[in-house]
């Protein structure tokens, strides 16, 4: 058996939702629309078992579809039920002259629609349960006994399938008030055939009461059938009304989920800048303290023993925080002021002295990448140890600036000026820059 099927026509998202919902818990399945005049296109292609009307809609109010559907003869038998915040008696009596079958108002309780729809006859199962009913009682009363031969008593014993029938009424009747009914009828169908009497041994009188004996069985067994399907249709309504609570119930949880998901995102996101915040300044310290610490003599290699040292330490303190990224090491040489001793060796000069007895450095672009990239021993073989232990989450990169871009910016040259004081210049221009940058 099919389930009905309703329509709902309100402009109203939130009406519609409420009754469809309280529809569907009923077992009914449900359509919508908004408008009438969606109503009438959708009464083209469908014929709902029923309608709920709202009045006052944008365009054709609700009287004016009432009065468009009852005129066209394939949808004037459709019920149709007032759906609306319009009330009193003047009104009720206009929809019904108008033909509607009831009034339900807006706010509509589950009970108060069981009501109007078990009134209505439009509950699902409601129709086919009178109709077994029905069928049964006539089917059980149209079935007449008829003794043409009352001589003889004849007394057959009632067949195991007419005992089965009569055990299953009596364990349902509780369930089904109209199985007492079947099985009082029963217990007379085989009083009367216990008490036919046969005037002879014909095999005519014989032939005829096995028919009646058969139309009998006959009537008893389609009527268990009927009540049975009607067990089975009731049944199936409601694990579909189970497996629609179910469903929503899923769908409420899986968008709870998607919220308390899309929450945590974010919370992990705005978690994620904070900490990107944090660690940005703190490589940011420790850049700070690397290049206050970063200078070297004039006479010594640029990677030397000294910033060997430095980099092991700083490899081991990024390595235990989990720091995957790179390490810019820079060289920067200063333009020294100085002099050329008796064995040809250079040297700063003596205290007192001006530019114009000293000599200032300055590299050849060819010599600027082989003197600042000078490494040691001691800071060859770090390199090989770097490598070697943290190579897979550091990459260390060595380059240099030369004396083209000084980091602290050098006075005027004139050679009336004290050689010492232009070397502190360059002392501050001769050192190491050290960057971080995470991945």
């Amino acid at each position: 058996m099919s389930n009905k099927l309703a329509l709902v026509v309100d402009d109203s998202r939130m009406a519609r939702y409420v009754l469809s919902k309280m529809l569907t818990e009923q077992g009914i399945d449900v359509d919508s629309v908004e408008s009438g005049e969606e109503a009438l296109g959708y009464l083209c292609g469908k014929k709902p078992s029923m309608i709920f009307m709202d009045h006052t809609m944008p365009g054709m109010d609700g009287f004016q579809c009432l009065r468009a559907i009852k005129n066209d003869p394939q949808t004037a038998n459709i019920p149709i039920i007032m759906y609306t915040s319009k009330e009193g008696e003047v009104y009720e009596s206009q929809a019904r002259a108008l033909g509607a079958v009831d009034i339900i108002p807006k706010t509509l309780k589950p009970l108060m629609l069981t009501k109007v729809l078990e009134r209505q006859n439009l509950l699902p199962n409601q129709a086919g349960v009178e109709y077994y009913q029905n069928a049964v009682g006539q089917a059980a009363n149209d079935v007449v006994i008829v003794d043409a031969y009352s001589d003889q008593a004849y007394e057959p014993e009632p067949p195991a399938a007419l005992s089965e029938a009569k055990k299953h009424a009596s364990a349902t009747e509780e369930e089904h008030p109209e199985l007492e009914v079947l099985e009082q009828r029963i217990e007379q169908l085989t009083s009367q055939l216990s008490g036919i009497n046969k005037s002879g041994n014909s095999f005519e009188g014989r032939f005829s009461r096995l028919q009646y004996l058969g139309l009998a069985l006959c009537v008893v067994f389609i009527a268990w059938l009927l009540l049975n399907n009607n067990q089975l249709s009731q049944k199936m309504t409601t694990l579909e009304t189970d497996r629609r609570s179910l469903q929503e119930s899923l769908d409420q949880q899986s968008q709870q989920n998607v919220s308390v998901k899309s929450q945590l995102e974010k919370e992990i996101q705005g978690q994620a800048s904070l900490t990107n915040v944090y660690n940005k300044r703190f490589y940011e310290s420790i850049e700070w303290a690397l290049n206050e610490a970063g200078d070297f003599e004039w006479n010594y290699k640029p990677f030397n023993d000294k910033l060997a040292t430095t980099l092991t330490q700083l490899a081991e303190n990024l390595d235990s925080v989990g720091f995957v990224g790179k390490v810019d090491v820079r060289s920067h040489l200063g333009r020294f002021c100085l002099q050329t001793k008796g064995n040809g060796e250079p040297a700063l000069p003596e205290p007192g002295q001006t530019l114009n007895n000293c000599e200032i450095t300055q590299l050849s672009p060819s010599m600027i990448d082989s003197v600042g990239t000078e490494q040691t021993p001691t800071f060859e073989r770090f390199l090989a140890a770097f490598e070697s232990e943290y190579g897979e989450g550091i990459d260390l990169e060595l380059s240099t600036e030369g004396d083209r871009q000084p980091i602290v910016r050098y006075p005027s040259e004139d050679s009336s000026m004290d050689a010492e004081r232009w070397n502190k210049f360059a002392s501050r221009n001769q050192r190491i820059e050290v960057s971080i940058t995470p991945y």
